[in-house]
């Protein structure tokens, strides 16, 4: 008779274990942001996924991109302080008091390799005649402008814009032109661009004084039915493991 009971108490419990496994490999984070701290983002869900057996999908790009998916999301990050106040105003179910900044990364020109035109700051892309490009978008909204406005001098700003061939709207467009057109001299962007592309591009450091930091951070979604998971898993961004993919990418 007890062994029939206990029996029964081990087969409620397997049930019981079973199901939970099931439920846990069921369990698939939506992660949405855009392209800068993607590769960062997709390293640390691949680690998290490893060690806590949650899958973490992260689908990065422009917000047009994925705007229309954005109801199903369980976490969002951004590529700025002023891209996240964006996506919170453009997303109804980003829950804005959850907003958090995690890394930075510093502003920095990218040059073709060997640096042909011995670039070797922002004074040197005003006063040079060089083909520069810039983004105007996204996570860099007036990024250059802050940049050069750091002379102190109209002049400077004038000059500047002169040189500039092509204002992208986004990181990935200015990528895809940086590539595309070898005429090009420089990109003012930030340095995770560079990191990613050392095949086509040498980093050069804006100066001190002028280089400006943007972040990244993450917000939960509302309408997360994974509240508990989604919220291991930005803990788990902010943990020492997934800084190194950030740091890899240069962030800090």
């Amino acid at each position: 008779m007890d062994s029939l009971k206990d029996l029964k108490m081990f087969k409620v419990l397997l049930f019981s274990v079973l199901t939970s496994l099931t439920a846990q490999a069921e369990t698939t984070l939506q992660v949405f942001g855009p392209g800068g701290p993607a590769p960062a983002m997709k390293a640390c869900a691949a680690a998290f996924e490893k060690e806590k057996g949650i899958k973490v999908n992260v689908t990065s790009g422009p917000l047009e991109k994925w705007l229309g998916q954005a109801e199903t999301a369980d976490v969002f990050y951004s590529g700025s302080e002023n891209m996240m106040d964006s996506f919170a105003e453009k997303i109804p179910n980003l829950d804005a008091q959850t907003i958090e900044t995690h890394y930075l990364r510093p502003s920095a020109i990218l040059v073709r390799p060997k640096n042909p035109k011995k670039i070797r700051g922002i004074k040197d892309l005003v006063e040079k005649p060089l083909k520069v490009i810039v983004v105007n978008g996204a996570g860099q909204v007036g990024m250059w402008e802050d940049i050069v406005g750091g002379l102190k001098s109209a002049k400077a700003l004038n000059k500047f814009r002169a040189n500039i061939v092509f204002a992208a709207k986004n990181t990935g467009d200015a990528e895809k032109t940086w590539k595309e057109d070898p005429s090009i001299d420089a990109w003012l962007v930030f340095n995770i661009w560079g990191t990613r592309n050392l095949e086509i591009a040498e980093i050069i450091p804006t100066e001190k004084n002028l280089t400006i930091y943007r972040s990244s951070g993450t917000a939960l979604s509302k309408s997360t039915k994974q509240k508990e998971a989604a919220l291991q898993f930005i803990g788990f961004v902010k943990s020492k493991e997934c800084r190194k993919s950030f740091e890899k990418e240069g962030w800090f």
